[in-house]
């Protein structure tokens, strides 16, 4: 009997030692789970959006008498079968200069990356767009009196329309970030499609007319390759998201074209108007990016 006691009493003690002490634990610290910092906002990555926004600007270029009218001048008024030209009295009665303002939306989509150390974004974007430029500008001028004494110049009607149908650009950007806000400048090169058409018609102006019935038309299309410079402000207001106002200015230089004479039928060859116009574009627009 002792035996077993002294046996039960020896088992008892193993099982206190290998329980834990609820005492012992209270000492004990308890740890918590870390909490998690989400990481710096950035603005590094790679972004693809869309845009829209208002294009415009001015045009201005000069309509002027071209071709066999510049050949000398003879007894009989041009256009003529002989080919013969104008006075330079009358070359300069008629070069006529013009201007006006155009407008249209333009929209489009782009693509780009950014780069940011400390405040300063590095970047690049390209973006291909339409363009709804398309105006014609028409003026009427009365008939008037020749250098050379009888003759008279009749009535002429100049018409002349330019069109920008899309554009892209290739920029670089560069910029300093204000947390979730971006303050960039941006330039780099713009390719467009130039359009212009022009028309210079004249009635008849009665006894020894010059340019009588003449009507000239030519057209051109030039796609080109001009500097872009601008800026905007973009604003990343979601997790993958950011909106930009943004301005661009480019200007596609002088296009130079001349408009055949299609009548009046049985004159010389090569009787044609001189166009050269030239234009600036102003663009202001809204876009918006899904940052990768």
């Amino acid at each position: 009997m002792k035996r077993a006691i002294t046996l039960g009493v020896g088992v008892l003690a193993l099982a206190g030692m290998a329980l834990p002490s609820p005492a012992a634990d209270l000492g004990r610290p308890v740890l918590k789970a870390p909490v998690a910092v989400p990481p710096p906002f950035t603005w590094t990555g790679c972004y693809i959006g869309g845009n829209v926004g208002w294009i415009g600007g001015n045009t201005k270029g000069v309509l002027t008498p071209a071709g066999t009218y510049l050949n000398a001048a003879g007894a009989a008024a041009p256009p003529n079968a002989a080919g013969t030209g104008l006075l330079a009295g009358d070359i300069a009665l008629t070069t006529r200069a013009f201007s006006f303002s155009d407008d249209g939306w333009t929209g489009g989509g782009q693509v780009g990356c950014n780069w940011q150390t400390g405040a300063l974004v590095l970047g690049g974007e390209a973006d291909i767009n339409f363009s709804g430029i398309d105006h014609s500008f028409s003026r009427t001028f009365a008939p008037i009196p020749s250098v050379s004494p009888g003759f008279t110049i009749g009535q002429e009607t100049d018409i002349v329309n330019k069109k920008l149908e899309w554009f892209s650009t290739i920029r670089g950007r560069i910029g300093f970030a204000f947390d979730h806000f971006l303050l960039y400048a941006t330039g780099g090169v713009v390719i467009a499609d130039f359009k212009s058409a022009t028309n210079v018609g004249f009635l008849p102006s009665g006894a020894l007319p010059v340019f009588d019935t003449a009507i000239h038309a030519g057209a051109v299309s030039d796609t080109r390759a001009k500097g872009v410079v601008g800026g905007g402000v973009e604003w990343a207001f979601a997790a993958n998201w950011s909106a930009k106002v943004e301005y661009l200015y480019f200007n596609l230089g002088t296009l130079n074209y001349v408009s055949p004479l299609v009548a009046p039928a049985g004159v010389a060859a090569g009787y044609a108007w001189a166009t050269s116009i030239k234009e600036n574009n102003n663009i202001v627009r809204v876009g918006l990016n899904y940052r990768f």
